[in-house]
């Protein structure tokens, strides 16, 4: 995924017509800007710049991006003054949850731009929240602000969709299913589904993850297990091979565990998973509120944030 920082590096090259200058100017050693600008290269996947004796000159692709990095740069920039307008007082400290891979690298954005705009508030990171706690840390009072998934109770909590991207399935790569690269609801539905002890799920997010809402009334073979954390929940499917378990597409770029056994199939029927940035409902303190407008700014301004 494009982060903020790679667009900002692109254009300072484009605009200094060097590295060297571009480099000077963003207060980075020329290497680290090198590398930064060939993961925003394999992001797009295609060269931005022909590396010349005379210094880079943008390729057909690198002059397609200019206006709208240009234009995301401008969109963040209006989005983080606007927070910054209604938010002036904001002060004091703000707990920040995340679960696995919730919004991905959009979240150092976010992260980075919510940090500059507001240098008065002390950020605190309650990072990887287990799943379950993922959907009730901020109902338990033990974050402000946290970047996860729906579904959320609406009476609790408020949010803004981030981006949203499609459910897969997790297998292990001697289960059944892993010959094909892509399944329908009807391979799918007979197996046994990895399922959390109810007691540590709400019950609406349990019926997400377990598809319910396309069983008709019919209940799963549930595969039921004291797994917290995404580690665990791998490891789980990497020991019971006939068991499925399904997630967000984000886990293809960053499995649980590297070199698992596993593999990730597509189920276009499943719909897509929503990434969200979430406050409770009651919550309207400027800093809170400032938070969330700076996530939603980064996610509009960047050009991969929300695929489709």
């Amino acid at each position: 995924m494009v982060e903020l920082r790679h667009l900002r590096y692109f254009l300072a090259v484009v605009e200094e017509k060097s590295f060297t200058r571009a480099a000077v100017r963003l207060h980075v050693s020329q290497p680290t800007l090198s590398q930064q600008i060939r993961a925003l290269e394999r992001s797009i996947g295609h060269p931005l710049f022909d590396r010349l004796p005379g210094g880079p000159r943008l390729t057909p692709a690198g002059h397609v991006l200019v206006e709208p990095a240009d234009r995301a740069i401008m969109i963040v920039a209006d989005g983080v003054r606007s927070a910054r307008e209604s938010a002036l007082a904001a002060t004091g400290d703000l707990r920040v949850g995340m679960i696995y891979a919730a919004a991905g690298a959009l979240t150092q954005s976010v992260l980075s731009a919510f940090a500059a705009a507001f240098p008065d508030v002390r950020l605190h990171f309650r990072g990887e929240l287990p799943v379950a706690r993922a959907y009730t840390a901020l109902a338990r009072d033990e974050v402000d602000v946290a970047f996860t998934r729906l579904p959320l109770d609406p009476a609790r909590h408020a949010w803004h969709v981030l981006y949203r991207e499609r459910r897969v399935v997790v297998a292990h790569e001697s289960n059944p299913l892993s010959d094909a690269r892509t399944v329908s609801l009807s391979d799918v539905l007979p197996l046994p589904i990895l399922s959390a002890r109810p007691s540590r799920t709400p019950p609406e997010v349990e019926e997400h993850w377990l598809l319910n809402d396309f069983r008709n009334g019919t209940a799963p073979e549930r595969y039921v297990t004291d797994a917290w954390t995404v580690p665990e929940i791998a490891q789980t499917l990497v020991h019971n091979p006939a068991v499925i378990a399904m997630c967000s597409e984000i886990a293809r770029s960053r499995p649980p565990i590297p070199d698992a056994p596993l593999l990730f199939i597509d189920l276009p029927e499943a719909g897509l998973s929503e990434a969200v940035i979430a406050r409770r409902e009651s919550d309207r303190r400027p800093h809170v509120t400032a938070f969330c407008d700076v996530a939603v700014a980064v996610a509009r301004g960047l050009p991969e944030a929300t695929p489709a």
